[in-house]
Order: C-alpha cells, then structure tokens, then sequence
C-alpha cells in the first residue's frame, strides 16, 4: 500500500520532524472529512510556509500526501499545488488512523511500521537511545540500572564513553549554577542590600512600586528593583539600600590613614 511505503519514509526523519510534519497533515485530512465540499480545504499551495515546511521538505511528506488522495498540479510556470478532485471518505478515514497510530507510536518511543509485520519492531529507549524487545524496550545501560550494577568490564567501550560524557556535563551544569548563586549572593552583600529587600522582581518592564508599565525605558535603583520616572528617587520608594554603609565604605577606600611612624626604623 502507498501510505504504508510513504510512512516508512517518515523514520528517515528526526522524530521532532517526523510529529511537526505528521501533525499538519493530520490536520489538513481532518479538515477534508469535516467539509468534503470545501474546496479550500483539499486545495494546498505548495508555496506556503506551512506546506512548504511540514510536507515538501519532509521525506515522505508528499508521498503521503499523494497516497491519501491529493493530486500533484501544475497552475504556471514555476507554481504548483495539490488538489484532492474527489473526495473518497474510506481513503481519507484510513489516512488519519494510520497517521495517529504513527502520532502515538512516536510519542512512546516505538518506531514501528504501522501496519502488523513479522519483522521485530524497533523500541527507542527513554534516553534517547535505541533499545532492545529482549530488555523490554530500554539500552543496555538503562536496563543495568534498572536491574542491579554491573562492573565497568561488562560495558561496551561505547556505552564507558556515553556515561562519563553525561555526568561530566550535568557535573559541568551543577558547578555553574552552584557558581551563579555564590556571584549574585556577593553582589548583594558587596552593595549593601538589607535582607527585607531580597525580592525578585519577576517583571522589569513594570514599575515595582505603582506597577506602571515602563518597558526598556525603567530606571534600576541600587536596591535591584527597577521604577518610573516618578519613584526613581530613593525617598520616593521606601528604598532598603544602604547608602550610609556605602558612603562609609568609598570614604575609607579614597581617604588613607596619614600618619607617623611610631617606632623610627634603623637602616
């Protein structure tokens, strides 16, 4: 059959691929059943964005288009379209169950011809990976955690290489957030925000006093929250900052101790 062959096409595709292109088509079969005289629904511009993307760009796309009844045609020069001329309710009915079946199958994992086979299917594990029916449908590394440990001998030199790669990188993320928390902490303590002000201000287009939208153009306090032109002032806001301690900090920065020597060295 012309929609099995066309959707065995579909696992030559990324799987992201393979749902975004599923799921236009199933919407365009869904409205040929819904309004079988609309003309508009079974004509489709091969210039558009959407049918462009998710069908002629697609391996498999029109074949399946093809295979459910449309029609490729020429109306000029360098311009094209598919037309379903006649509507054959049982063809488009069996279009849109072997395309949901397709839909859900790879949502699970499964890559599976839609049709029953005698060849085994193949299962993709949940990590990304190609799994095995006799590991019920996991990789190797995920059935060993699953069922016990096992020693690094017993791994292939590929799966060695994909564990240390996955923990060396969420070791590599858990170590900058870890870093990224310690900076923002010392940034507050460094500008002397009191510990009522430690707020987040989810909205920095919004004013955090009058909640007045201020877009690109708010002004950011020292206290970490942006305002108006109104309540820019410290005063104007309640402002926590403390500006005595940072006075007093610059003052001891920019003005030394002057003074002598108690004690008068001997060279």
């Amino acid at each position: 059959m012309a929609i099995k062959a066309s959707l065995r096409a579909y696992d030559q595709n990324k799987p992201a691929t393979q749902l975004s292109s599923l799921k236009a088509i199933l919407k365009f079969l869904q409205k040929v059943e819904k309004k079988p005289s609309d003309i508009r629904a079974r004509r489709l511009q091969t210039s558009n964005i959407v049918v462009k993307k998710f069908i002629t760009k697609v391996k498999g796309g029109l074949e399946l288009m093809v295979a459910c009844g449309f029609e490729r045609e020429n109306i000029g020069e360098k311009k094209e379209q598919l037309v379903m001329k006649e509507v054959n309710r049982d063809r488009v009915q069996l279009g849109i169950s072997l395309v949901q079946k397709k839909l859900d199958d790879i949502k699970l994992g499964v890559v599976s011809d839609p049709f029953p086979a005698a060849t085994a299917k193949k299962v993709r594990c949940a990590c990304g990976f190609w799994g095995s029916q006799d590991q019920e449908g996991l990789c190797s590394i995920c059935y060993k955690k699953k069922y016990g440990a096992v020693r690094s001998t017993e791994l292939s030199q590929q799966d060695i290489k994909r564990v240390a790669s996955t923990a060396k990188k969420l070791d590599w993320k858990r170590k900058l957030k870890k870093a990224s928390t310690k900076l923002k902490a010392l940034h507050r303590f460094c500008l002397g925000v009191r510990e009522e002000s430690r707020l987040i201000q989810k909205n920095k287009k919004r004013c955090f006093h009058c909640n007045k939208k201020v877009g690109y153009l708010g002004i950011e306090c020292r206290c970490l929250f942006v305002f108006c032109d109104k309540h820019r002032i410290p005063h104007s806001h309640n402002c926590k900052f403390d500006y005595k301690r940072l006075h007093q900090s610059l003052i001891k920065k920019d003005n030394n101790v002057v003074r002598h020597s108690k004690i008068n060295k001997i060279e």
